[in-house]
């Protein structure tokens, strides 16, 4: 099987590359083509996850994939835009055609979810498994979310539970085929999209949380020239959390430990989602009144 035969074969089904009101042409020419509503702005953001690094090399295809969706996503779900469709570059070791099949169906299981189609790409050979994906979102003009925008008064929230991708990762590495109990965060991040759509307008700045809560709000702090101070007793731990690793254990992966990818945002007032602390004077993260010791996710 050759690189246009794989593409046709595991790419360009009708599940994963199917018809949306946006495409204009997708997979078989040199471009895609898109057509967006009027009075909207287009949003893109790029992701690469290598294997070993970003997911465990011997995980279920199906879950690398849905993973790997997910995380692009959620930056689109970050700034308030709808998704339109995605872009896949795809780095081979081989062609395992049970890998591939597994893979893309993984892909089209969360494509077919948020209605984000497969609209072109690339495979090449070479010694790692390297996944680039990059999703291309919508937003009314004007009505996107920010990292700027955090002011002095504004409290700070989140969407849902942390701690959960990072509290995995032991039994992730451990058992990588096994995408049940804390694991099911980790490999099945569902973007915040709604939420996200729903913040526009009314969060003042809003980001995903990645790479860790302190280390990730401290991206508003920079860009809005505000500080932070979160409270410790109001970050949001699932029971599951709390019974797999205890409490003090999942405070400490909540603040630092990343792969959460909820939405962290600041608002004058907001009713819904979690209040975790407040903007104050300032130009970092406090918790508890005090500078924390413990980093985020780094990639270098």
């Amino acid at each position: 099987m050759n690189e246009f035969q794989l593409i046709q074969h595991y790419f360009k089904q009708a599940a994963l590359s199917f018809p949306n009101k946006n495409v204009i042409q997708s997979i078989g020419d040199d471009c895609a083509e898109l057509d967006l509503f009027d009075n909207h702005t287009l949003h893109i953001s790029i992701d690469t996850l290598v294997e070993d690094v970003h997911f465990p090399k011997h995980a279920n295809p199906y879950d690398i994939a849905a993973r790997a969706l997910c995380v692009s996503l959620s930056d689109l779900a970050a700034a308030g835009a709808s998704p339109i469709a995605f872009t896949l570059a795809i780095t081979l070791p081989k062609i395992d055609a049970d890998w591939l099949s597994e893979f893309s169906n993984g892909l089209a299981y969360i494509a077919q979810k948020f209605q984000c189609p497969l609209i072109g790409g690339d495979t090449t050979k070479g010694d790692a498994l390297i996944i680039t994906i990059q999703v291309h979102g919508q937003c009314p003009r004007g009505a996107s979310l920010k990292r700027s925008g955090a002011c002095v008064g504004h409290k700070v929230y989140v969407s849902d539970v942390l701690g959960e991708g990072a509290g995995a990762l032991k039994q992730v590495l451990a058992s990588p085929k096994n995408s049940e109990g804390l694991a099911q965060q980790y490999f099945y991040p569902l973007p915040k999209i709604e939420y996200g759509i729903w913040l526009r307008n009314k969060a003042s700045s809003c980001l995903d949380v990645s790479d860790g809560l302190v280390q990730d709000l401290n991206h508003i702090c920079t860009a809005s020239q505000v500080g932070m101070n979160v409270y410790s007793e109001n970050i949001p731990l699932s029971d599951l959390l709390i019974k797999t690793l205890g409490k003090e254990a999942g405070l400490q992966f909540a603040l630092s430990g990343g792969d959460d990818y909820q939405l962290a945002y600041t608002a004058q007032n907001c009713d819904q989602g979690i209040c975790i602390g407040e903007v104050v004077v300032g130009d970092q993260v406090l918790v508890d009144g005090a500078v924390p010791s413990a980093k985020g996710f780094q990639h270098f």
